[in-house]
C-alpha cells in the first residue's frame, strides 16, 4: 500500500537562494500549490526554480515583479519532483515576500 504524506511549507524569502523543499528518498513530491505574497507596499521581484540532483536549475519564474500587497500563484498545475529534486527561490529584498506551498509526498 502506498504511503501519502501532506506537507505545508512556509518561508520568508531572502536575497540568497532558499531551498524550500526537497523530495525525500523513495518518495515523489507533488507540489499542489505555491503562492508568493508581497507583504510590503513596493514592488519586489521573485525567482523560483526546480533544482535537480546535479544542481541544474530550471526556471518556474524569473525576476517576476509582484506588486505591493499582492500575491502570485506560481503554478498553474501540479509539479512532480523526483527523489532529490528541490524547489528553491530567491527575492530581490529580504523578508518582503512570504511563500506558502502545499506538497503531497507519495511513496514510489
Amino acid at each position: 500500500m502506498a504511503i501519502n504524506i501532506f506537507r505545508n511549507i512556509t518561508a520568508n524569502l531572502v536575497t540568497g537562494t532558499t531551498v524550500l523543499y526537497t523530495a525525500p528518498l523513495a518518495y515523489s513530491g507533488i507540489v499542489l500549490m505555491a503562492q508568493i505574497s508581497n507583504v510590503t507596499a513596493g514592488t519586489v521581484t521573485a525567482s523560483m526554480f526546480v533544482r535537480d540532483v546535479n544542481l541544474t536549475l530550471t526556471s518556474l519564474i524569473t525576476n517576476y515583479k509582484i506588486p505591493g500587497n499582492d500575491a502570485l500563484g506560481v503554478l498553474s498545475g501540479k509539479l512532480v519532483l523526483q527523489p532529490g529534486q528541490s524547489v528553491v527561490a530567491t527575492a530581490a529584498a529580504n523578508n518582503s515576500l512570504q511563500l506558502v506551498m502545499s506538497v503531497l509526498e507519495s511513496q514510489n
